[in-house]
């Protein structure tokens, strides 16, 4: 089975090591090749607008779609991000793909992240990835798919598995992994 795994800096691994990132150590694990197809400062319009070339194109048999964040950073706003994943659930369904929606950790304030040079209040951005992430589980247009909860069963609120409160320590890609070993083997 080959999975493409569609997303921003959470599923690229930023400032991680190829081999402690969380596809790779699942891919080890599970024997599903998992094709990192993360962009680090991604936005679901980006997502969409790569996904016929780096998905459809590369003729896998699943897709991980997992972003929304720099859409709430950037745009101030996750109804955009809705309607692309939306949108790209449905591309990936009517090109027979097996989808999975990945729900993204949270984030740890205080968020200690500086590139960018963009003006992001971290506080009032996580108030609405929390309204996102349950959008994700709750809306009747992705009931369908099966959700990858990168939430369930692993503790947040353990620092360390951060790098600057936003982006995944190692220990917090193996955790990801962790939950995506047992998604898989639970079917």
């Amino acid at each position: 089975m080959k999975i493409i795994c569609l997303g921003d800096s959470l599923t690229f691994g930023y400032q991680v090591s190829r081999e402690e990132k969380w596809h790779v150590i699942a891919e080890e694990k599970t024997g599903i090749q998992m094709i990192n197809r993360g962009v680090s400062g991604d936005t679901t319009d980006g997502m969409r607008n790569r996904i016929q070339k780096q998905v459809f194109n590369a003729k896998p048999d699943g897709v991980i779609l997992m972003g929304g964040y720099n859409d709430i950073f950037f745009n101030h706003s996750w109804e955009c991000a809705a309607q692309n994943m939306i949108t790209m659930v449905d591309q990936s369904s009517a090109n027979g793909l097996q989808v999975f929606v990945a729900i993204p950790p949270p984030i740890h304030l205080p968020v200690t992240f500086k590139e960018g040079g963009v003006v992001v209040n971290f506080k009032k951005s996580a108030g609405m990835i929390e309204a996102y992430c349950q959008w994700l589980r709750d809306d009747p247009a992705l009931s369908r798919i099966k959700a990858l909860d990168f939430r369930a069963a692993i503790d947040w609120t353990d620092k360390d598995l951060y790098l600057d409160g936003i982006h995944q320590s190692p220990a917090g890609h193996r955790q990801m992994a962790d939950r995506v070993i047992s998604f898989f083997k639970m079917g």
